[in-house]
């Protein structure tokens, strides 16, 4: 997703995920029926949770404006007690190490207003007034429409959805096809994702699709499968745009590793919204044009798809690797918008890559740091990913940058993390770098400043560096270049460091990081 974060949602969920017992989702398994004219649901899903702790209750978050119509179980003839308050349902069940909850409920789901920031159900139409739902609950959250685990880091392993529909439509789900029937006017359609899965990322799509399949040949000499569901008259605009996909793909396996989903697919569905990172069923909705909703994302004219680009990324950093707590959920969105670069500097070239990710320090905002509960804009996407940027001047070469970074991809993949696993693993692999570094730049509202002076006299220049406002052990890499050319790597922390340099006219490198120059010459 793209630009904003729903701060209530923030607030709830990370101080829900330190008071709730292990309790795993396992599996799911939903019926769905959409009713367009009344614009309700109806929804039977069945949740095989594992209790470890053998609890007597199991707690879900679930918005309030559904009518529970039945709590049963699929493994016994037992119907179980529950209570519902606000957006809490609670589910009396036995001590068991193991429950297969059915649930049966309908209502009216919340619609979104401003899709995706503001998430729900969205209902419209297409071009010849047919019907179109489409979804996004990132910020929100998947209790919008159907009772969730409270912990954002609870993936159920497995799921099916099923939707029952007008079959002059069709539902476009996660993962892959399982079956397709019609009769008496009726359609039934299931998808069955077989990766974990982030609770928001399960979707629903149904509209006047067309569907057009490909494969990629991949690093791994595996073949993956490639399937686009644009509306029926966006058909040769996708195949067009679409073309796109395939070059991203290898850029993306060739940096980080395989498309993590392979079993199930890539897949891209056209939306009635921007777009969001739903899991092997992107969501696109970027008008089949370069760019961002026909603007020039990329500052320097570069042409490419910004909302294909970016949920892509999402495949491997946000729906692969995952964030533990919504308090973590920078990472997703910092080192996605990094993969940006990566992916520019794949098919451009790395003068256009370092240009590409300079443009964003002018949409940056400092507002707020970005671990604040108060950070409801874009910095987690712009100042994370130049915070990683910066990350990478650490080292000495792009190689090394780049094999670390896969590294770090593969030792998390299908994982979820917190901030803590980001700051450790790094901290522990580069010399100079400590967990400071990262909280100099998400824990504190502005960047860091330098302190830069220097002067010349003959063939040399004395010069003094230091970090204004640093943390504690906060150090940076910096790199100077004279007027031939020259470059020095320097690291610089709090304390003033007075040195001497062959050369003149030196400048700072504001390229290779992300900072706030304070020059005194």
């Amino acid at each position: 997703m793209q630009f904003k974060f729903i701060t209530v949602a923030f607030l709830l969920l990370t101080l829900s995920s330190f008071t709730v017992a292990q309790i795993h989702l396992k599996s799911l398994e939903m019926t769905i029926v959409p009713d367009f004219n009344s614009k309700e649901i109806t929804n039977t899903i069945i949740q095989h949770w594992v209790n470890t702790e053998e609890q007597d209750s199991i707690k879900l978050s679930f918005f309030p404006d559904f009518e529970i119509l039945s709590v049963t179980s699929q493994s016994e003839e037992a119907v179980f007690k529950f209570y519902k308050a606000d957006s809490t349902l609670a589910i009396a069940v036995k001590r068991d190490n193991s429950q297969l909850l059915e649930i049966h409920y309908k209502g009216k789901p919340h619609q979104a207003l401003q899709p995706p920031w503001d998430g729900g159900f969205v209902w419209s139409y297409s071009k010849g007034y047919s019907p179109w739902l489409t979804l996004a609950c990132q910020g929100i959250g998947s209790r919008l429409w159907w009772p969730s685990p409270i912990r954002y880091d609870d993936e159920p392993e497995q799921t099916k959805v099923s939707c029952i529909y007008p079959d002059s439509l069709f539902f476009k789900g996660n993962g892959k096809l399982i079956s397709d029937n019609k009769r008496d006017g009726i359609r039934k359609t299931t998808w069955q994702a077989n990766y974990p899965i982030n609770t928001y990322n399960i979707t629903l799509n149904i509209g006047n699709y067309e569907h057009w399949h490909d494969t990629l040949n991949q690093i791994n000499n595996g073949v993956l499968s490639l399937d686009f569901y644009p509306l029926k008259e966006n058909l040769e605009a996708s195949k067009l745009q679409f073309s796109q996909a395939k070059p991203m793909i290898h850029c993306f396996e060739d940096a980080f590793g395989i498309f993590p989903f392979s079993k199930d697919g890539y897949s891209v569905v056209e939306t009635d919204f921007a777009g969001m990172e739903h899991q092997t069923c992107i969501a696109y909705g970027n008008g089949y044009e370069n760019g961002y909703l026909g603007n020039d994302y990329s500052g320097i004219g570069l042409p490419f798809d910004f909302i294909l680009i970016h949920e892509s990324a999402h495949e491997w950093w946000g729906n692969s690797i995952s964030a533990k707590t919504a308090g973590d959920f920078w990472l997703q969105e910092a080192f996605c918008t990094y993969a940006e670069m990566v992916y520019v500097d794949c098919l451009f070239g790395e003068e256009k890559a370092l240009q590409y990710i300079n443009t964003r320090k002018g949409l940056v905002k400092n507002e707020a740091a970005i671990l604040s509960p108060e950070n409801h804009d874009a910095d987690m996407y712009f100042k994370g990913a130049l915070m990683i940027h910066t990350l990478s001047s650490f080292l000495d070469t792009k190689e090394q940058w780049r094999d670390l970074l896969k590294a770090f991809y593969q030792s998390h993949k299908m994982k979820s993390i917190s901030s803590q696993d980001v700051f450790t693993w790094f901290s522990n692999r580069i010399d100079g770098c400590t967990p400071d570094f990262f909280l100099q730049y998400l824990n504190i509202q502005s960047p860091p400043q330098v302190y830069f002076k220097q002067v010349s006299k003959g063939d040399s220049t004395s010069i003094e560096l230091k970090i204004l406002n640093g943390i504690d052990t906060f150090t940076l890499p910096l790199y100077l270049i004279n007027d031939q050319g020259v470059t020095h790597k320097i690291y610089v922390n709090k304390a003033l460091k007075k040195f001497t340099l062959t050369g003149k006219n030196f400048k700072l490198d504001e390229t290779k990081s992300y900072f706030i120059p304070k020059s005194d010459h």
